[in-house]
């Protein structure tokens, strides 16, 4: 068995926005170099796994596999055939065509929540859709008409780019059978969540809302217009489907095809990288980094306070080393 693995968290670890942060190229090297099984585990699900690997690889220097690249949306490729094969809606910001993500994993039928909204204005009665001249607010000849396509599911995979139609569209889907305007008294719809950060670190001094505060909100919605809590399947961090993923590929990069004795998980956001590996099993020992989210002076987080606390990944790696070398 491999004596130790790293899972680098990337935003707020090895870089802030575009800037490298320091210790990170070196801490990648070490792993090269010494045959240490790593991964890169971000909530951040804007790309592919090799478009993630490509641009970490531009910025921070040393080149990044794709097989060691787990986003938030990775787990969505062990989803089973049937939900693959039904009407998928999916929403969420990407840097290419958000459904090609999902194409990418095997899924057949998928619009964004835009696309679904546009061809029924009606849903959004104040927004003016592109070959409109009147909102659906505004048109007094406007048909609703039955409806035919019923929705399997719906995924949030990124944050999204407009919260009310978002919010609107799919809180009416949800509380339908699938084909909206239809009333449900259990939630027929599955709904899958990619990313659960309800901040995010970037360039700028304070963190920014993330999916996790949208899914606050559509959780809220639900509740009061159903009575009932919202039922969501979680992926990424701090949610299990993340670490399996993890843990199967460290055993791939190890000699002996085994998960590490120790799973090193650095990261900045208490409530995901840190809580995620407190949970995540015995293995695990979490490294909080005072170089993202959590930057303040407390000596450590009281909610979900990590194994160990350092200033930043150079730091991170530091103490790995000592503690393998008293070790060994």
């Amino acid at each position: 068995m491999e004596d130790f693995g790293v899972v680098f968290d990337i935003d707020g670890v090895l870089l802030h926005g575009r800037q490298r942060l320091k210790g990170g190229k070196e801490a990648v090297e070490y792993c090269e170099e010494y045959g240490v099984p790593h991964v890169f585990l971000t909530n951040n699900a804007m790309d592919l796994e090799s478009v993630r690997a490509d641009y970490l690889s531009s910025v921070l220097g040393p080149e990044i596999r794709a097989d060691r690249m787990i986003c938030a949306h990775t787990p969505l490729s062990d989803l089973p055939d049937e939900v693959k094969q039904g009407l998928v809606l999916v929403t969420g910001f990407s840097t290419g065509d958000v459904r090609d993500i999902l194409f990418f994993k095997g899924f057949k039928n998928v619009q964004t929540v835009r696309e679904y909204a546009q061809k029924r204005p009606y849903l959004v009665p104040n927004k003016l859709y592109p070959g409109r001249k009147l909102t659906a607010y505004e048109d007094p000849d406007l048909v609703i008409a039955a409806e035919e396509e019923k929705v399997s599911a719906v995924v949030v995979i990124e944050n999204s780019t407009d919260w009310h139609e978002d919010l609107q569209v799919i809180l009416d889907v949800l509380r339908s059978d699938g084909r909206v305007g239809s009333s449900m008294d259990e939630q027929m719809v599955d709904l899958y969540c990619c990313n659960y950060d309800f901040v995010f670190a970037t360039g700028f001094r304070n963190p920014r809302l993330g999916p996790g505060a949208f899914m606050r909100c559509l959780e809220m919605l639900f509740r009061e217009t159903t009575g009932r809590e919202l039922e969501v399947k979680s992926f990424g961090k701090p949610f299990p489907p993340a670490y399996r993923t993890t843990e199967r590929r460290l055993a791939a990069q190890s000699k002996s095809g085994t998960v590490p004795e120790t799973i090193y998980a650095i990261g900045d956001n208490p409530r995901s990288d840190i809580a995620g590996a407190n949970r995540a099993g015995k293995s695990y020992k979490s490294i909080l980094v005072r170089t993202g989210v959590f930057n303040g002076n407390l000596d450590n987080d009281p909610k979900d306070p990590a194994d160990y606390v350092v200033q930043d990944v150079e730091e991170a790696m530091d103490l790995i080393r000592a503690i393998h070398t008293v070790k060994n």
